[in-house]
């Protein structure tokens, strides 16, 4: 099996790892609009040296994965939460849960909560109300679910799935090239279009009514 370059930093190997564990190069460089060999130049060749941020954020839908696990290191600011923070200064989780005809409001948080430990270091980390009453008895409506948008999501996961200003709860069934398929809490398979979504995240935890 082929080796990222000798000398390739750490970044390029995590990558790596994570296109494959999804896809192929090939595949990955064709979903984000580059040529079949994009991905295989970028990490054995570092050619570029860094992703454009339209390929990053491309990759990072295809892949169900938060946009900063693919910055290179070399583009983070210091981000690290202090050792020691005072109760007030606790970071805020924002709320979703106003429902819509097709799903959850994902526009406008209707509140604020303080951040669990868990999830003070995820950037991209929010809350919703489950609305569907489909996903009882492991979703009752009234939960509130933790999303950690830099999970790896597995199949039989609970997700939340967003599609332009709405999001929807289901359980994550697997992947193709273009697609991903749910399960919404009827037992029922559907596959949705990559191109028709915003990104899909894990759930990670849930407070019950």
């Amino acid at each position: 099996m082929k080796m990222v370059m000798d000398g390739a930093d750490v970044h390029r190997q995590s990558v790596l790892a994570l296109i494959r564990t999804k896809s192929t190069l090939k595949a990955a460089s064709i979903a984000c609009g580059r040529n079949h060999g994009y991905f295989h130049q970028y990490l054995f060749q570092s050619k570029p040296r860094f992703l454009p941020e339209d390929v990053r954020i491309k990759l990072a839908q295809y892949l169900g994965i938060a946009e900063n696990r693919l910055r290179e290191p070399e583009l983070f600011v210091n981000v690290d939460t202090p050792p020691a923070q005072a109760p007030e200064a606790r970071p805020r989780l924002m709320v979703y849960g106003r429902e819509s005809d097709t799903g959850i409001d994902m526009v406008t948080p209707v509140a604020e909560i303080d951040c669990p430990p868990s999830l003070l270091r995820v950037v991209d980390a929010f809350a919703a109300y489950i609305h569907n009453p489909n996903l009882s008895p492991w979703l009752p409506v009234g939960s509130l679910i933790y999303v950690d948008p830099s999970k790896p999501v597995r199949p039989d996961d609970f997700i939340l799935v967003r599609s332009g200003k709405t999001g929807r709860i289901a359980i994550y069934r697997g992947r193709t090239t273009d697609s991903i398929v749910l399960d919404a809490g009827d037992g029922q398979d559907e596959k949705v279009a990559i191109s028709a979504i915003s990104g899909f995240w894990k759930i990670v935890s849930v407070d019950f009514p």
